[in-house]
Parts: structure tokens; C-alpha cells; sequence
């Protein structure tokens, strides 16, 4: 098994991502391994670091190739009607604490109208 994993959630909003976004920012998470991705991001200055794309094309190569094929349909999808992707990509331990993050910023009583669906994740 490898040291590196990614994980993806999709975002509503840009609030809701950047809430995120911020709390792996105040617990340590290394902002170089983060990445969001949106439509017409206008505050990019907000993302504490992360760095913002607007395609799935644009992410580097270690995690494109962690999105299993059969999501690209998907991811495109979410970025076609607006909602944002954040991807993480790292070590078990620092997918574990971002996991954490996003389950307890947005905890599983979403009630699917707006928030936050989570994870596509894998090991590479």
C-alpha cells in the first residue's frame, strides 16, 4: 500500500466549501495538497492557500489519476451545475484528519438539499 491517498467532496456552495476549507487550515492540513475546483471562483483569495482550478483537467497528475474513471462523468456533472470539488491528496494519516474535517463540519444528518457529498477517495 502506498503512503498517498485522495479524497474528494463535492460542495453546494462556495460558503460551504470555504468553511471547510478554513477548519483544515486552523488544524495543520498542508494547504499545498489541497485543491478546489469551481466555476467562476471570484475569491480565490479566500481559499487560505488551496489551489483553485476550474477543471478536472487542471489537477496534477497524481490526483487525476486517483479519480476513478467512471466519476469523471460524475465530477464533471457537479461542476457543470455549479457545485465545487475539494480534493485532498496526501498521507492515510492527513486523508484521515481531512475526512474529520469535512464529516464534522457537515455530519451525515445533511438532509440532501444543500451541503456536502462526500468522498470518491482512493489509494494509490
Amino acid at each position: 500500500m502506498s503512503g498517498n491517498n485522495s479524497l474528494v467532496a463535492t460542495y453546494a456552495n462556495h460558503h460551504l466549501a470555504e468553511t471547510t476549507i478554513k477548519e483544515l487550515h486552523r488544524a495543520g492540513f498542508n494547504m499545498n495538497k489541497l485543491s478546489i475546483l469551481g466555476k467562476n471562483l471570484q475569491s480565490a483569495k479566500e481559499m487560505e492557500g488551496a489551489t483553485v482550478l476550474d477543471n478536472l483537467g487542471a489537477l496534477d497528475a497524481t490526483q487525476y489519476a486517483c479519480i476513478p474513471r467512471e466519476r469523471i462523468h460524475d465530477y464533471e456533472a457537479e461542476l457543470g451545475v455549479n457545485r465545487m470539488l475539494l480534493v485532498t491528496h496526501g498521507t492515510p494519516d492527513e486523508i484521515d484528519l481531512a475526512k474529520h474535517i469535512i464529516d464534522s463540519t457537515h455530519p451525515e444528518s445533511w438532509n440532501g438539499k444543500v451541503g456536502c457529498a462526500v468522498y470518491y477517495g482512493c489509494v494509490d
